[in-house]
């Protein structure tokens, strides 16, 4: 192989080299852009969530659920001549 055949070998070489690093860099930054997006995404609904939590925690409050059944069901204890106890 003669010395001129060489260098357009190297030469055709160290362009696609070129290319290849160029394109690899611009794909990891597509992709640690759409990272950056999906960790955002992540934090915000783990926001949502823990709200969320909080929210069923305080719905569930035994004296709410009471006051809830009271007001808006009008519900009531029983009287004790309205209990019924069953034995086997």
């Amino acid at each position: 192989m003669s010395g001129w055949a060489l260098f357009v070998v190297l030469l055709i070489a160290n362009v696609i080299t070129g290319v290849a690093v160029a394109y690899d860099r611009f794909e990891h930054r597509q992709l640690f852009s759409r990272l950056n997006k999906l960790e955002k995404a992540r934090d915000e609904l783990d926001l949502q969530f823990s709200q969320l939590q909080l929210e069923q925690a305080t719905w569930a409050e035994p004296t709410l659920i009471d006051k809830a059944a009271r007001e808006h069901l009008h519900m009531d204890n029983p009287r004790p001549e309205d209990t019924v106890v069953v034995r086997e």
